[in-house]
């Protein structure tokens, strides 16, 4: 768990300083300071989007490095990189979990 998104889901704007371990939680802030279990369900809320951040992350990269080949100038094959670029934004839909992820083949 990263446990700093977790508090910062459950009390967003808050302050505080945290170790690993919610017991480490030292709350800086005036309003309540998040139970274990609040802590716990905001983690619950958030745990995919985090674990798919990497991939995210990664995505964006390769469609941002093959932006060139759907411009009116460009000699690549524009069909098999639509193509390649539509299978990266198809990424989150078509896997139920980042580490299943098959990443695309780019064209030659």
């Amino acid at each position: 768990m990263d446990i700093v998104l977790a508090i910062q889901k459950a009390r967003p704007n808050s302050q505080f300083t945290v170790g690993q371990t919610y017991d480490s939680l030292v709350w800086l802030d005036s309003s309540s300071k998040p139970t274990e279990a609040e802590v716990n369900a905001a983690w619950n809320l958030i745990k995919d989007d985090v674990a798919w951040n990497p991939v995210r992350a990664k995505r964006n990269d390769l469609l941002a490095k093959s932006d060139w080949t759907q411009l009116s100038d460009s000699s690549a094959n524009k069909v098999a990189w639509a193509n390649y670029r539509q299978k990266l934004r198809d990424i989150p839909q078509d896997f139920d979990k980042p580490e299943d992820v098959i990443w695309p083949t780019k064209p030659e």
